[in-house]
């Protein structure tokens, strides 16, 4: 019994202390490389943007991006607005149409007919724009005015083949679901600036990505994919482009108001990105990316999960067999790093268990995710 109790600690310590080197080096690592970052030069002549805005049964919020879109410091000469519609069964059309005749912008409604669903729009639509660069937003998402000048200054560079804006979350401050993502986006512009200067970022951001359109013309999106974002991601970082962040590219984001309604879109996000990982196994190795970022995004996303479940189950009995172990908990009353292990444990767990949500369907998260903003929200 003794010996089965100090193998259990064993255990116990060999995946605390795994979990804390994982996290911390590459904390460390993304840290210092964020801090290369240099100011990009104005551009004299701006690229010709295409916007496209994947709609389904938005009729809530659609007016209101339509309106914030027409506000963008980006001259409507140079932009195409395009909603794409998948199909909805909702007043979004005719809301759209209103909507736009008020503004001046150069905007149209487009069914899709490359098939049901946001990839299958898209794959079908790339073939048909013709600008530049080529931006993607979601209809549930307000970008802020100049958000489309600083994501395009960064194609100066030629070996950019993307670039992701940073996400800010809407919400009542109050919401638990508004503090554990606050204290997750911490480190998250700090991971994805630091991959950004060393090759391409490990994650998109979906309510805002840019691409140069003459790539996007060379790939097919996993239409099975529900992070198709990621999905383009890895398919141009494959065919020899850096994705990078644009921290200056800022996009505001609802978050759910239910912690169902939020826990059931981490997971089908997480079923998605875990597909896109695994499906991109060769580009191991190659390069700044496939050496040090695609490695440790498996570990994260994949390895850690499991550990931490394993940690959490052989607790009790640690703490059994030594109490003092029972110190660890005081950690998680702590001012901010309390709040930030919680959001940490919270996330790991929803990666093991992200297996019960189907990867496709259910739209349920995303409708929770669609209301008014008022006073109270945090802009």
């Amino acid at each position: 019994m003794l010996i089965d109790m100090i193998n259990l600690l064993s255990i116990w310590q060999f995946l605390l202390v795994f979990e804390i080197v994982l996290f911390s080096s590459y904390t460390l690592i993304m840290y210092m490389s964020s801090k290369k970052k240099e100011e990009l030069p104005d551009i004299d002549n701006l690229p010709t943007v295409t916007l496209i805005i994947p709609m389904y049964n938005e009729e809530k919020v659609i007016k209101e991006k339509i309106e914030n879109t027409a506000q963008l410091d980006y001259p409507h000469e140079k932009l195409q607005v395009v909603l794409l519609d998948d199909y909805s069964t909702d007043k979004s059309e005719k809301v759209s149409l209103d909507t736009i005749g008020q503004t001046s912008l150069n905007a149209t409604v487009v069914k899709n007919e490359g098939g049901k669903g946001k990839a299958r729009g898209l794959n079908w639509i790339f073939s048909s724009i013709n600008s530049g660069i080529t931006v993607i937003s979601d209809a549930d998402a307000l970008l802020k005015e100049d958000s489309l000048l600083e994501i395009t200054k960064n194609y100066v560079d030629p070996e950019i083949g993307g670039v992701t804006g940073k996400i800010i979350i809407l919400s009542d401050k109050t919401r638990m679901s508004k503090s554990h993502e606050d204290s997750y986006r911490f480190y998250f512009d700090i991971w994805r600036q630091g991959e950004s200067n060393i090759d391409s970022v490990s994650v998109c951001n979906g309510p805002l990505m840019s691409f140069r359109t003459s790539i996007l013309k060379k790939i097919k999106i996993d239409p099975n994919a529900y992070a198709d974002d990621s999905d383009m991601l890895f398919k141009i970082i494959g065919l020899g482009y850096r994705v990078i962040y644009e921290q200056k590219a800022i996009v505001y984001e609802r978050v759910p108001l239910s912690f169902k309604g939020r826990t059931i879109q981490k997971m089908k996000r997480i079923n998605g990105l875990r597909k896109v990982y695994l499906n991109n196994y060769r580009l191991i190795g190659k390069g700044g990316f496939g050496k040090v970022i695609y490695p440790y995004a498996l570990l994260t996303h994949i390895i850690s999960p499991i550990a931490v479940l394993g940690l959490v189950f052989l607790y009790p009995a640690v703490v059994f067999s030594e109490p003092l172990y029972g110190f660890f908990l005081l950690f998680f009353i702590l001012p901010k790093l309390g709040g930030i292990l919680v959001s940490f444990m919270v996330t790991q767990f929803i990666m093991n268990f992200s297996f019960l949500v189907p990867t496709s369907g259910s739209w349920e998260a995303v409708e929770d995710a669609r209301y008014s903003l008022d006073s109270n929200d945090n802009v």
